[in-house]
């Protein structure tokens, strides 16, 4: 590795060779020594890029802009996302208590096995994978220490509030087709669209918590929301604007209404600090229909 480590000041002299200006450097060296380059510059300058180049009228303040409004973004995304992962515990903890009992619901013949048994390597493995959530959660989980000691075993609405959004996403695809549609049925949609939103729903948390770039999300796991859109040419890929519909689908109206409300103000102030690019690219760059936030 031929890379040098570079003081803020060297960097913004970099920025400046390149053609992008820069309003205040004080500022601009805070927020590199706060942030890193690397977090702000190099993850979000390529929309201001043509190859090579950066574009007329480029700036550090409109580039720290889209860093911004994507940590916004990933707030936003988590606060409802996290209702969402809270509500579907709640139905699945229930649904298994009351279907399967509270000591014996981890048993392999209450999910889809399949006729040919084809899901059971799978259905063993997320067994075993809450056992041992259950297993690390002795001791220094408070619910799960006490009914480990009281009772010698966990009920299901204690398990799932330590598991994973990912693995109850996976709980969720391995349950019986009825059980699922009756959760889905919550939502009024068809449970093969819950499960494919719920596996987008992981991954974009993901991002969120691990701040990397989510405004540029892109899936071949495809949340099918037209049933009548297909893209002969290539694959269909989920981004930002359907993952945003997807949440619509699975909120309530007035939980629907705010995130809009907080995804169009961060449009906005993203608006006004771009300087050489429109906010109709970013949205594009989303997958959003522009006529969809009005901004």
């Amino acid at each position: 590795m031929d890379k040098e480590f570079k003081s803020a000041s060297e960097l913004i002299d970099i920025l400046n060779s390149k053609g992008v200006s820069i309003k205040d450097k004080d500022n601009t060296k805070y927020l590199i020594d706060k942030y890193s380059y690397y977090s702000i510059v190099n993850s979000y300058k390529w929309i201001f890029k043509i190859e090579e180049n950066y574009k007329d009228n480029a700036s550090f303040e409109e580039i720290f802009g889209m860093y911004k409004f994507d940590k916004n973004l990933k707030i936003i995304m988590l606060k409802y996302i996290l209702e969402i992962e809270a509500i579907i515990k709640t139905k699945i903890a229930n649904l298994f208590a009351e279907k399967y009992g509270l000591e014996n619901y981890l048993d392999a013949n209450n999910f889809d096995l399949k006729g040919d048994n084809s899901n059971l390597e799978y259905v063993e493995k997320l067994i075993d994978e809450i056992k041992n959530e259950i297993i690390k959660g002795n001791g220094k989980h408070d619910a799960i220490t006490h009914y480990m000691n009281k009772y010698g075993v966990v009920p299901p609405w204690v398990i799932t509030k330590i598991l994973s959004l990912g693995t109850i996403s996976k709980f969720y695809g391995l349950m019986k087709q009825q059980d699922r549609q009756q959760i889905s049925k919550h939502f009024h949609i068809n449970d093969r669209l819950l499960k494919n939103i719920l596996g987008n729903l992981t991954s974009v948390r993901n991002i969120a918590a691990h701040d990397d770039r989510l405004y540029t999300y892109r899936s071949t796991f495809y949340i099918r929301l037209d049933k009548n859109k297909k893209s002969p040419d290539k694959a269909l890929h989920t981004n930002m604007y359907i993952i945003i519909k997807s949440l619509e689908l699975l909120l309530e109206d007035e939980q629907t209404i705010e995130m809009k409300n907080l995804i169009t103000k961060e449009l906005d102030v993203l608006k006004n600090n771009l300087t050489s690019i429109t906010i109709d690219e970013v949205l594009k760059v989303m997958g959003f229909d522009k006529n969809y936030y009005i901004v």
